[in-house]
């Protein structure tokens, strides 16, 4: 991923290419990941059945994904980018993650800045085992799995949740860590450009 081409350019151009790269992981990990989760529930509510229908078609599944994909990659932003910047960058994610998802409500942001908040900042995004887990169990209780009895322990079947961050945790660009050194090189030209 080359980024040394957006790394000095204003925060809504950066995070409007953030977002464009996460929307095209969400779209080449979803289907994979829909099977899985279809499967699951279908174990437990058969197929053709209201509860079945409710959980994998009621819910804008998609679009939850794509939140949950943007907030585990979002969610390190304060960890490479200084104070100031991560600040400015995480408005423009709160303002453009709906609209990079086709939606005119604030479904995706808010989900997005919800699982976010699930992931164990103060541990650090990069050291925490399994932040895709948090991601997946968020995703989870807002389809409504908990919600009813028969669906219920898929919430506490670490083998499906597992399979659930399989694709969240193996399909996403590590995208900010490869920001930071793209500004990281530009400073340094810069610095050179200026000495030499």
């Amino acid at each position: 991923m080359r980024l040394d081409a957006i790394a000095q350019r204003p925060a809504k151009e950066v995070m409007a290419r953030f977002l464009e790269d996460m929307t095209k992981a969400a779209q080449r990990t979803y289907p994979g990941w829909h099977k899985l989760l279809a499967d699951g529930v279908g174990e437990h509510a058969p197929d053709g059945g209201v509860l079945h229908q409710y959980l994998l078609e009621h819910p804008p599944l998609d679009d939850y994904f794509f939140a949950a994909v943007a907030a585990l990659e979002g969610a390190k932003i304060r960890r490479y980018l200084p104070p100031d910047q991560a600040s400015e960058l995480l408005a423009e994610l709160a303002e453009q993650a709906d609209a990079a998802a086709g939606r005119t409500d604030r479904v995706v942001s808010d989900f997005v800045f919800f699982v976010m908040g699930r992931i164990d900042l103060e541990a650090g995004v990069e050291r925490m085992k399994m932040p895709y887990d948090e991601a997946v169990k968020a995703l989870l209780q807002k389809i409504g799995v908990e919600a009813d009895e028969a669906t219920r322990p898929l919430m506490n079947d670490l083998a499906f949740r597992h399979q659930l961050g399989e694709p969240l945790a193996l399909g996403i660009p590590a995208w900010w860590k490869a920001f930071a050194k793209a500004l990281d090189r530009g400073a340094r030209a810069q610095a050179k450009s200026a000495v030499g």
